[in-house]
């Protein structure tokens, strides 16, 4: 089904790849937290998914992408009704919702309001940058003040709230184009020797 994800670029194109899901064309997807739109626009045009998607901000792209039904909202009060999809997809967005407080409790409650919309038999997919990861921890955590979750409590609030999970754990970072092949080779080793605690997406695929 996937048709030409570089034209999104090299991170995006990892990322999914990496993902590697079979979503079948026609279904309802949800994107909480869809930003740019660009993860809606892949939906769209690459798995043909019947795309949804709600931020707290309207960014300018929503009206660039055709077959995208935006609404304006959080993830605490999600405006579907129960069961009403058949994916969603969280992309770097828990560690955001509470912040600077990061209270276990919150993160419990925003997961209980996806876990009410998505169908029986339904998959919820969650990506998160991994706080201690060599290259997140200095960049992303110090430099731009991302408090992304440590793996191990990322496992707990998913394990805490769905049975049915998958976890998965992958290198995916915007590598400089000059030097993609060296990086490469360095995301190779990373994904081959260092212990999984320490790479840069936890993922959680999880069956209601």
């Amino acid at each position: 089904m996937i048709k030409n994800l570089a034209e999104y670029g090299q991170y995006k194109e990892d990322i999914f790849l990496k993902l590697d899901f079979d979503f079948i064309p026609k279904k309802k997807i949800l994107d909480i937290g869809c930003g740019d739109c660009t993860d809606a626009n892949i939906f769209i045009k690459e798995y043909e998914l019947d795309m949804y998607g709600i931020d707290i901000y309207k960014h300018k792209n929503v009206n660039k992408i055709s077959g995208l039904k935006f609404k304006k909202a959080g993830i605490y009060n999600i405006p579907f009704n129960d069961s009403s999809f058949d994916y969603i997809f969280l992309h770097d967005v828990l560690h955001h919702i509470d912040e600077p407080k990061q209270r276990y409790e919150k993160h419990l409650e925003a997961l209980n309001e996806v876990k009410r919309i998505c169908k029986k038999g339904g998959y919820i997919m969650i990506l998160e940058g991994n706080r201690y990861n060599p290259l997140f921890y200095p960049h992303m955590v110090k430099m731009l003040g991302h408090n992304h979750f440590k793996q191990s409590y990322f496992i707990r609030i998913v394990n805490d709230v769905f049975s049915q999970v998958t976890f998965k754990y992958f290198e995916a970072h915007f590598y400089p184009r000059r030097f993609l092949r060296l990086w490469k080779i360095y995301e190779k080793i990373m994904e081959s020797i260092i212990p999984k605690r320490f790479l840069a997406y936890n993922v959680s695929i999880i069956k209601k």
